[in-house]
């Protein structure tokens, strides 16, 4: 029912985790050997550089195929509805290569499928919105295309549509917004709560769902997305600034030196601390890595906001003094958590087996293997390698 094979991005994870253990010696190689064939995982994987670099070749190539038969046709092109068919036809034709590419050469992000699935969508919903009439606003061609997202989303659980598909969701209650009576001054009270409604549905998915690893990556975006939406939007330099901007957008305004005094100032400043604060102090007590990341970076962003308005200090001289603050802060708290204090830890995750046992499906891998035997290595022997017995080249 979708593009990928569910249960082998199930598989990887629980590799992923074996392989860590692996490391760490709490899987012997035989264990490890026996979770590799119990869990069998046939994508192909390439790093991060070959990806980026297939996905931008398969891109290209792609707009190379559209655009040869688009100046052919260009002349019957002219027609919307006719624009809008090719674009589709081009989308489906896209979207079936794609899926025979997907099949056949078992892809999963690996740059090629992640290409064809970003045109694909991008060919259907162009050409779809050729069928609209014209003069329609930004949010009702936002509100129209989001099912067309959140139905490739589905299918595929890719995170650039998820990207997208968020998108067009804040362009259209913003644009919408803008459009209503009082809705500028309702904007971000608007914006933060449907933040927060999103990220608690997110978190209600996550743990109500017994395996969200085929959407895991989307909806990790989501989290993180919609709380520096949420910061963002009680934030008073981006509230005040934005109206700024907001009112010279409009016909026959002057240009303003100076973004104007919003409206509930004391409570807007208020929010500027009170929620980064709120992010630093759920993630520390909660130990989530990205609520404490938010929460430090929101304060860094209400500390600047401050300086904004009131520059206390030249800007280099703030720059120097935060800069040394977050260098001693920063060593000081590796210091500190040079041994486990608390929960938290400076070691890296693969120097910390106790995060492992969070997950229920990695403990039941270890239990599955720990009753393999773990004889001792006594036929363990190194040397006769090419380059005195070190075995850098050849036979080792």
């Amino acid at each position: 029912m979708k593009a990928y094979n569910e249960q082998w991005i199930y598989n990887r994870d629980l590799l992923i985790q074996s392989e860590r253990w692996h490391r760490q010696g709490l899987l012997s190689d035989d264990q490890m050997e026996a979770v590799r064939k119990a869990y069998p995982v046939e994508f192909r994987r390439t790093n991060g550089f070959i990806e980026i670099g297939l996905f931008l070749f398969t891109t290209v190539a792609i707009l190379a195929c559209y655009l040869l038969p688009a100046s052919i046709f260009s002349g019957m092109l002219d027609n919307p509805t006719v624009y809008g068919v090719f674009n589709i036809a081009f989308g489906i034709g896209v979207g079936i290569v794609g899926w025979f590419i997907i099949n056949r050469r078992l892809l999963y992000r690996n740059g090629i499928d992640n290409a064809f699935v970003v045109t694909l969508t991008g060919f259907l919903a162009f050409g779809f919105n050729q069928f609209l009439p014209n003069g329609l606003s930004v949010a009702t061609h936002c509100l129209f295309t989001l099912p067309l997202l959140l139905l490739v989303l589905w299918y595929y659980g890719d995170t650039l549509i998820a990207f997208f598909s968020l998108a067009a969701f804040y362009t259209a209650i913003f644009d919408s917004l803008l459009k209503v009576s009082g809705g500028r001054d309702a904007l971000p009270f608007v914006m933060m709560g449907v933040s927060l409604l999103l990220y608690i549905g997110v978190r209600q998915v996550i743990n109500r769902t017994l395996n969200p690893t085929y959407y895991a990556d989307p909806l990790n975006l989501v989290q993180w997305l919609s709380l520096i939406v949420l910061a963002a939007s009680g934030n008073y330099f981006m509230v005040r600034e934005l109206n700024g901007i907001l009112l010279e957008s409009g016909p026959g305004r002057p240009a303003l030196t100076e973004a104007p005094q919003i409206g509930l100032p004391v409570l807007f400043w208020i929010l500027t601390f009170a929620i980064p604060i709120i992010y630093l102090w759920q993630g520390l007590t909660k130990r989530n890595r990205m609520l404490i990341i938010l929460g430090t970076l929101g304060l860094i962003a209400a500390v600047m906001t401050v300086h904004e308005y009131t520059a206390l200090v030249p800007l280099n001289v703030a720059l120097t003094v935060g800069g040394l603050l977050l260098i001693g802060l920063a060593v000081a708290g590796i210091r500190y958590l040079s041994s486990p204090k608390h929960g938290f830890t400076d070691a890296p995750d693969d120097d910390s087996p106790n995060e492992l046992f969070v997950n229920a499906a990695g403990m039941a891998v270890a239990q599955a293997t720990s009753t393999m035997p773990q004889g001792p290595k006594d036929d363990l022997q190194f040397g006769k390698g090419d380059f005195g017995g070190a075995g850098s080249e050849g036979k080792y």
